[in-house]
């Protein structure tokens, strides 16, 4: 007796590294991924477009569809900006995903302007920049800023 080929099930794990996966399938994605990953702590929509270059509601997009998929957590609001973090206990399916992506290697320039923005937001005692020239200048001596955002 021969037995009939079975369809394998999927498992919850598998269903949620398979949307991980298909969330990364845009750069801009895993490069914002990747900037959760050198953090301890939060990071807002705000500091991911300026490091990134990128615009705010591409950023506010991304963050949402990497949510959805168990790869950030939404944390405190403040104005119009949500603080996001890396979850603190993932999905199975999504830890190994994590993992992956903090193994990758960071675009030096993306590590540079990550660190400045960082840097920023401790010497101003807030998230946000604080929107002097020499932030400006110093964002734009590692590659061209397009802004800086800066909240009342």
């Amino acid at each position: 007796m021969v037995a009939e080929p079975r369809e394998p099930a999927n498992s919850p794990d598998l269903e949620a590294t398979a949307g991980a996966f298909q969330v990364l399938g845009l750069p801009r994605r895993l490069r914002i991924l990747q900037l959760f990953t050198r953090v301890d702590g939060t990071l807002c929509g705000c500091e991911l477009a300026d490091v990134l270059e990128l615009e705010d509601y591409q950023v506010s997009r991304d963050l949402s569809a990497l949510r959805k998929a168990g790869l950030v957590q939404a944390g405190a609001r403040r104005g119009t900006w949500v603080h996001y973090r890396l979850p603190e206990d993932p999905q199975p399916g999504v830890a190994p995903v994590l993992e992956l992506v903090a193994a990758l290697p960071l675009d030096p320039v993306d590590g540079a302007r990550l660190e400045l923005r960082l840097d920023f937001r401790e010497r101003a005692g807030t998230v946000l920049g604080v929107g002097d020239p020499d932030v400006l200048a110093a964002l734009d001596g590692i590659a061209t800023s397009r802004r800086l955002t800066v909240l009342p």
